[in-house]
């Protein structure tokens, strides 16, 4: 899915026009950012509010011109300065949100977007990126609450049959998300249909044909937005390890905050023995996802696997209090244990484990961990 996140700057400024000197430092910055070179434009902007503290404008723009330069989070405190004056600023509410975005904090983003979207529900740009933050973050409730009325008055915009498609599979309510399934057919977009019928299918435990669904799409177009992760998740699950760990490094390719991506093909590379790459892809999804309890897992385990054995300990007791069905984290909590010489612990985890492993056989599902 592509939403435009360019930063918006304003042009002319009417207070700073009462000034000479005030507004040729502002166009020659302007012209500078529009040139592409960002410290010239920072170096006047930041002159001119040494004259004009207290213009918003110039504030604005020397964030856009600090986020064009990689300085998010410089860029971050002039769109703060300007909120703080001007709680109702748009166009800095937005930069700010964008800013956020960018440094992949989508957690803080998703806020202000909210925040920007309650201030003008018109602005689509605000729109789109919140229902993005909500599916990068697993809320889909969340997503499938904002997105479903614009979806019914715009049946054939794709980046909504996209949102909404997938928050549904992923919320598990394929009926739902079949209709929309068949709306994207009828509309003419067979590959992204596929997407999410692979999804489904994935969702349903047939892992061999939801591989076989995503392939097909991905030989139609295959820069599909999130098709190479659920590919890849879907021959994890088939087993074949080394075609998903190709379709991993595709997917983050092209979207390197991809958050299920960096997990398995951390998860993969820690399995391989590769501590090293794999601790820079975990830490990356735990950024993602504070709160991911899978994220958390592979952190421990990766702990485990270099020898950190408390650490492991104490990463495993978390999230087996928190997460008390989630039968692997048991299973490895068990293993720890075991090495560090504590049997009837070990045991009592590894009991746990194999009886969260039969109840969820009895029911026929994969466990998901968020």
């Amino acid at each position: 899915m592509v939403i435009g996140i360019a930063l918006s700057i304003w042009g002319t400024s009417p207070v700073l026009c009462q000034d000479s000197s005030a507004q040729s430092l502002y166009d020659r910055a302007g012209v500078a950012l529009d040139k592409g070179d960002t410290e010239l434009a920072i170096k006047l902007y930041e002159q001119l509010l040494q004259q004009r503290p207290d213009s918003a404008e110039a504030r604005t723009n020397l964030g856009v011109a600090l986020a064009h330069a990689g300085r998010y989070g410089e860029a971050e405190q002039q769109y703060r300065q300007v909120l703080s004056r001007d709680p109702e600023n748009e166009m800095a509410q937005l930069n700010l949100a964008l800013a956020l975005y960018k440094r992949a904090d989508f957690s803080d983003a998703r806020d202000e977007f909210e925040r920007l979207h309650k201030l003008n529900p018109a602005n689509q740009q605000a729109f789109y990126l919140l229902a993005d933050c909500d599916l990068r973050l697993g809320r889909y409730k969340d997503t499938i609450a904002l997105v479903e009325p614009a979806y019914d008055a715009r049946p054939d915009d794709a980046a909504l049959d996209y949102l909404l498609g997938t928050s549904l599979i992923k919320d598990e309510q394929t009926q739902k998300g079949a209709a929309v399934i068949d709306q994207i057919m009828r509309n003419g977009n067979a590959s992204l249909a596929n997407v999410l019928m692979g999804a489904a299918q994935y969702g349903a435990g047939d892992y061999k044909a939801s591989a076989a669904t995503l392939r097909k799409a991905l030989d139609e177009n295959p820069n599909l937005p999130g098709a190479w992760t659920l590919y890849g998740r879907a021959l994890v699950s088939g087993g074949e390890y080394e075609g998903a760990k190709a379709a991993f490094q595709r997917a983050l390719q092209q979207d390197p905050n991809d958050f299920d991506a960096c997990l398995h093909l951390g998860g993969i590379l820690r399995h391989d023995g590769d501590a090293e790459n794999a601790a820079s892809y975990i830490k990356h999804a735990l950024t993602l996802r504070p709160e991911s309890a899978a994220a958390q897992f592979q952190i421990s385990a990766l702990q485990a696997s270099e020898g950190k054995l408390e650490e492991a300990r104490g990463g495993f007791e978390k999230l087996v209090k928190q997460w008390p069905d989630f039968a692997e984290a048991h299973l490895q909590l068990a293993t720890v244990y075991a090495r560090l010489h504590l049997r009837q612990e070990s045991e009592r985890e590894r009991r746990i484990s194999v009886e969260l492993n039969d109840k969820s056989g009895a029911k026929g599902a994969q466990q998901e961990i968020p």
